[in-house]
C-alpha cells in the first residue's frame, strides 16, 4: 500500500470511525511486537535501563510501545475531524495544571515534550486557551510526503515546520508573536546534540530546544503526555524555567538539556511503555566513552 494511497483513501476512513480503528491498531501493534524479531530486540534494549535490567518487564512494556505506534497512527487520521477545542476538557487529564498559567502571560514559550503518549495532539489542543501552535518536526522523505503529512497534522489549526534553517525561522518568528513553539527534546534527529546522562549512560540530547529559548528569551514549559487505551490521555506539566543567558554558551545550554534529563528519566521509570522510539537509541545517540 503506497503512502500517499494511505493518506488519500484510508486515512479519512480511519479519522471519522476511531472507534473502530483503535483496537484494530492495538491488535496490529501486537502482531507486529510479534513478528518483527530485529526491531522488538531493539525496543528491548531501550527501554531495559528503565525497568532495572528486567528482560521479562521491558517486553512487556515494548509490546505496549508498539500497540501505541498503531494508536498514534489512528489519532493522526482524526485530525481532520476533531473539534480540539473540546479536547482538553474530554479527554485529558492535567497533573500539576497551576504551571499552565504560565500561558496566560505574555512572552514567548515553548513547549518541550518527548515521544511519549502524542504530545503532537495533546499540546496541540492547549492552544485554545488563546495561544496558536507552532512546531518543529523530523523531515520526512519523499518531499510530497512530508507535505500531506504537515497538511495532515496541521488540520486543526497548528502549523508544523521540518527540522531545517526555514524550519527555525519560521519558529523564531512565531515566538516573536507570542505563539507556542512545541519541540521534541528526546531524539537528537540532526547529529549535534549535547552529551547528557540517562539512566546512568551518555547520550546526545538535541540543543535545538535550549539554543532557540535562550537565544528568544522564552519560557520552557517541559511536558510529558501518557496514553491510556485509547485517545484519553495525561498530561504532565512540569515546572516552568529560562535558560540561562551568560557568557557561556554551551554551559547555559548543558544545564537547560541535563534538567530535561532528568526529567525525562523520572518519567520513562514511571511508564516505559509510554516511550515509542523505535531505533536502537543507546546506539543511535551514544557519545563519550560509554
Amino acid at each position: 500500500m503506497s503512502r500517499r494511497f494511505w493518506l488519500v483513501v484510508i486515512a479519512p476512513v480511519v479519522g471519522r470511525l476511531p472507534s473502530l480503528f483503535y483496537p484494530v491498531a492495538s491488535l496490529a501493534g501486537r502482531f507486529a511486537w510479534r513478528t518483527r524479531g530485529r526491531e522488538r530486540r531493539r525496543l528491548i534494549r531501550n527501554l531495559l535501563p528503565f525497568c532495572d535490567g528486567d528482560a521479562a518487564r521491558a517486553n512487556y512494556h515494548g509490546r505496549r510501545a508498539y500497540e501505541n505506534v498503531g494508536r498514534y497512527w489512528v489519532d493522526l487520521c482524526t485530525i481532520p475531524h476533531r473539534d480540539l477545542s473540546t479536547f482538553e476538557a474530554g479527554h485529558v487529564r492535567i497533573v500539576n495544571p497551576d504551571w499552565l498559567r504560565t500561558l496566560d502571560q505574555p512572552g514567548p514559550v515553548i513547549a518541550v515534550s518527548a515521544h511519549t503518549g502524542n504530545p503532537e495532539l495533546v499540546v496541540q489542543a492547549l492552544t485554545h486557551r488563546g495561544r496558536p501552535f507552532v512546531a518543529i518536526v523530523e523531515q520526512l522523505r519523499p518531499p510530497a510526503f512530508a507535505r500531506r503529512m504537515h497538511r495532515l497534522r496541521a488540520a486543526a489549526g497548528g502549523a508544523f515546520y521540518d527540522a531545517n534553517f526555514a524550519g527555525l525561522r519560521a519558529s523564531l518568528e512565531a515566538l516573536q508573536r507570542g505563539e507556542l513553539l512545541g519541540l521534541l527534546g528526546d531524539r537528537d534527529i540532526q547529529g549535534t546534540g549535547i552529551c547528557v546522562q540517562i539512566a546512568g549512560r551518555p547520550v546526545k540530547l538535541p540543543r535545538g530546544p535550549w539554543e532557540i529559548a535562550r537565544r528568544s528569551g522564552a519560557v520552557v514549559m517541559p511536558m510529558f503526555t501518557s496514553r491510556g487505551r485509547k485517545d484519553d490521555f495525561t498530561l504532565w506539566v512540569e515546572e516552568p524555567f529560562c535558560v540561562a543567558l551568560t557568557t557561556d554558551q554551551e554551559h547555559d545550554v548543558l544545564v537547560a538539556a541535563e534538567r530535561f534529563a532528568a526529567l525525562l528519566e523520572r518519567h520513562l521509570r514511571r511508564d516505559p511503555g509510554q516511550w515509542v522510539v523505535l531505533e536502537d537509541f543507546w546506539e543511535v545517540h551514544r557519545c563519550g566513552e560509554g
